[in-house]
Order: structure tokens, then sequence, then C-alpha cells
């Protein structure tokens, strides 16, 4: 009895020992100097196209006319990967705090979603990360000729990038991704210094570029 008694005494110390060490580690990635951060703009008909319609989302009506729509804030490591759902002193975005995004993210329930996932690891509190996030994406010029147009485009993947870059002259060839999903484009991917100025990406990052070479950009319904 005394062995197992010293055993669990020796497990539990153990267990103390990790939780401290990862509450320190969750502390200390909102202050890491090695870390950056991504702004994911989806296309909008793409998402919709995959789930959004059959959720009954209204982004996703005829007229709605939703293109570029703010996924999320996202902060990253230079190393590769990112934290989530991270301990923080502040308290949950409220409900007017969400329902304020819906203009550039679509829904109150993806905003908060992002700040639970991502914003919590900020640093920031809740209203100072849906600031954060409204500045960098209103800092993005978003290029006309793929923002507007009501039929489905098949164009390079190379193409929808250097749209972006000629209508952002400030982003290199390694400070932005697309990503793509059964040659379907859906998300254009930026990164960012923490006071939003382009940056390169990491190179576990830039792997996810869109290697197809064709994708479709489906319409505004």
């Amino acid at each position: 009895m005394r062995r197992i008694f010293i055993a669990l005494l020796i497990t539990g110390m153990c267990v103390a020992v990790m939780i401290v060490t990862l509450g320190r580690d969750r502390a200390a990635l909102t202050e890491d100097p090695d870390s950056y951060l991504v702004l994911a703009i989806s296309w909008t008909p793409s998402w919709c196209a995959a789930e959004g319609t059959e959720r009954g989302a209204a982004r996703c009506a005829p007229g709605a006319d939703a293109g570029w729509l703010v996924h999320g804030l996202w902060p990253q490591f230079d190393a590769g990967g990112w934290p989530e759902f991270c301990d923080t002193p502040h308290a949950a975005p409220t409900r007017a705090q969400t329902a304020a995004m819906r203009d550039i993210m679509g829904s109150d329930g993806l905003a908060f979603h992002q700040w639970r996932k991502h914003g919590s690891c900020s640093g920031s509190s809740p209203q100072d990360y849906f600031d954060q996030t409204r500045a960098a994406f209103a800092a993005v010029t978003l290029p006309e000729q793929i923002s507007t147009w009501e039929d489905d485009l098949q164009l390079a993947p190379a193409d929808l990038l250097a749209a972006f870059r000629s209508a952002n002259p400030g982003l290199g060839e390694d400070m932005v991704i697309l990503t793509c999903r059964d040659r379907i484009a859906q998300e254009i991917r930026l990164c960012l210094t923490h006071d939003l100025q382009p940056r390169a990406c990491d190179r576990d990052l830039l792997a996810r570029n869109c290697r197809g070479r064709s994708v479709t950009l489906p319409g505004l319904p």
C-alpha cells in the first residue's frame, strides 16, 4: 500500500507541474516576440457552396452580395503552428460586440467563435481584438475584378494572388497565400506584424498555398 501511495503521490505531483507549465506557456503566447498575425479573408460564395446554403445562412441568400468577409485574425508562430483557446483574464464578448462584427464577418456566431479560439490568445480584450480585426480588414484593398461578378470564374491560383498583390503593393509573394478545396478557391490569408504591416509567412503556412493549376471562384448568388 505504501508503494502505491508513493506512486500516486508522484503522479499527482507530475500532473500539477504539467498544469502549471501549460498555464505559463499559454500566458507567454500573448507576448511571444516570435509570432505574428494571419488575416483570413473568405470568399463567401465558396463557403456557401460547401456548407453555408444548407445551413440557411443569411449571407448565402440571393441578393445578399456577401463577397470577401473576414474569417478571423489569428496569432501565428514564426516556427509554424498557432495557439488556440487560451486562458485569458478577459470576459467573453457581449452580444452587442459580436453583433457589431456582422458587417465584416457575416454572423455573430462566427465572431464569438473566433474570439474564443484565437482572440483569447491575442492578449487583448474582445473589443480591442475586434477593433484590430476591423482595422486589418480595412487596410486591405479588395481587387474589384474578382469581387463583384455574378458568374463562376475560372483562373489560376497565381493569377488570383497576383490580383491581390497588385491591389496591395506592399504584399510580397511570401506574404499572402490562397487556400482551396476540391478546386474551389476558399480563402486569402495575409501575414501581418502585430502592428498590421505585411510580413513574410512562415514555411508551414506557405506550404498550405493552393497548388492546383486552375480554381473556381463561384459567382455571387
